[in-house]
């Protein structure tokens, strides 16, 4: 089935059941080239001139958008009318800021990801942790313009819309990628070697135990797919998150390609980047 084929059975009210209408944009969601861009495959193969600077650039650029996901969950919450689904997205606010229960610390003990590493440390800091070992500084000074546009249109765009289109946006279009997206990242810190594993537990911790996002998020989704006009805000906020964060890797892959670079032009691989 197409994309489109996909789109046309979410926006119809009596084809599919609302979980079938959901599964389907997360098909849609999967295929986008925010989830298939060609920067990411570039940077986790070191296909770059200089992919050392590249992930350090990442770093420092993603940072300023990291920093601010927990006013984007905070701004959903405020969008939802019923209790129930204000509640959950709560403990999702709740985790972002270093609180697990049991389960979750078992799982990530037995993928060797220490409870002291990650408990009550805020979601932003361990970016910020691992923004200090790859880039080797903490310069919190000015934002990038194009790093600012991205979080300041999301933050406008979640305040202005209904309650299925805001989770359109950090769950259909944010929160369901997070796993499949973090998978480069991964791929690269593990080609630029040098990297302890505390400080790089911001990216297997988000592809572990972001279940409990997912499910949050798509439950409320599924509420909101009972209607036409909730599958088509669903619809539309996806889109919009996922056209934002495909801008986002377009500039960062413009700038790897023009990185200075110590290297001959030809050097493109990890085993050949400036250490």
């Amino acid at each position: 089935m197409t994309i489109h084929e996909l789109e046309v059975n979410v926006l119809h009210p009596h084809a599919i059941t609302p979980a079938k209408a959901v599964a389907d944009l997360e098909v849609v969601a999967l295929r986008h080239r925010a989830v298939r861009h060609p920067y990411l495959e570039a940077l986790a193969d070191g296909h770059l001139p200089d992919p050392s600077w590249a992930l350090a650039d990442f770093a420092r650029q993603y940072q300023g958008y990291s920093s601010s996901f927990p006013r984007f969950l905070t701004a959903v919450i405020s969008r939802l009318e019923k209790p129930a689904h204000r509640q959950a997205l709560l403990a999702n606010l709740m985790e972002e800021s270093g609180q697990y229960d049991d389960g979750e610390l078992a799982l990530l003990e037995n993928h060797g990801i220490a409870s002291e590493w990650i408990v009550s440390v805020p979601h932003p800091e361990l970016f910020h942790r691992f923004r200090l070992a790859v880039a080797g500084d903490d310069d919190d000074g000015e934002v990038a313009l194009e790093v600012e546009c991205w979080r300041e249109t999301l933050l406008a765009l979640l305040g202005q819309a209904s309650g299925a289109e805001a989770v359109g946006m950090l769950g259909l279009g944010t929160e369901f990628i997070v796993p499949t997206i973090y998978q480069p990242f991964l791929r690269a810190i593990a080609h630029h070697g040098g990297l302890a594993p505390h400080d790089t537990v911001f990216f297997p911790l988000h592809t572990l135990v972001d279940d409990a996002h997912q499910l949050a998020l798509r439950q409320i989704a599924i509420d909101f797919a009972a209607t036409e006009g909730g599958r088509a805000d669903l619809a539309k906020g996806m889109h919009k998150a996922l056209a934002l964060r495909d801008s986002f890797w377009s500039w960062l892959h413009e700038r790897a390609r023009s990185a200075p670079c110590a290297w001959p032009a030809e050097s493109r691989t990890w085993h050949q980047a400036r250490p």
